[in-house]
């Protein structure tokens, strides 16, 4: 009788490990422009545009990027808490189309108790208010983007890596 009570017992379920994931929701628009030979034009995180030696154009309007992080703490412990985080961009973005180079060399956010991302340099901020097992942040990234043209015009596409690191569950 004694073997059957042990055997109805279930072994404890394990957590999963902890994750993290960032998504890039929207890219960083610069929109349409004409320059003579160099100008530079900055979107902010919160959507300003302002430029320099700039011509704005009709078509795709400028807006800042827009990441989503995601964590998941493994568990189901309904207790409250932060995160402390590192956000990473790896180095200036640029790109060379015909005649047209593009450089983004300066970045801004909306996270808390950051103005400036510097390129490769991490920036930590603390996530307050999480709840749940996952918790979830939305914010944007602006940024100056340099141009010089020698000849035509260009699409400029340019991708903007962002690496976020969870270094503590506060």
């Amino acid at each position: 009788m004694l073997g059957a009570g042990l055997a109805s017992l279930a072994a404890p379920a394990l957590a999963a490990a902890p994750s993290v994931t960032v998504t890039a929701d929207q890219a960083l628009r610069f929109g349409a422009f004409f320059t003579d030979t160099t100008g530079t034009r900055t979107v902010s995180a919160t959507g300003s545009v302002t430029g320099s030696a700039i011509v704005p154009l009709t078509g795709t309007a400028p807006g800042p990027a827009q990441f989503t992080f995601t964590y998941d703490r493994g568990n189901n412990a309904n207790v409250a808490y932060s995160l402390l985080i590192s956000v990473l961009v790896p180095g200036t973005a640029s790109q060379v189309n015909g005649g047209v180079t593009g450089t983004i060399a300066r970045f801004d956010t909306d996270l808390p108790g950051v103005s400036a991302l510097l390129p490769g340099q991490s920036a930590q901020v603390t996530l307050v208010g999480c709840q749940r097992q996952i918790c979830s942040r939305t914010f944007r990234v602006g940024g100056t983007l340099q141009v010089a043209r020698t000849s035509g015009g260009a699409d400029l596409t340019i991708p903007l890596p962002i690496v976020v690191t969870v270094l503590a569950e506060l």
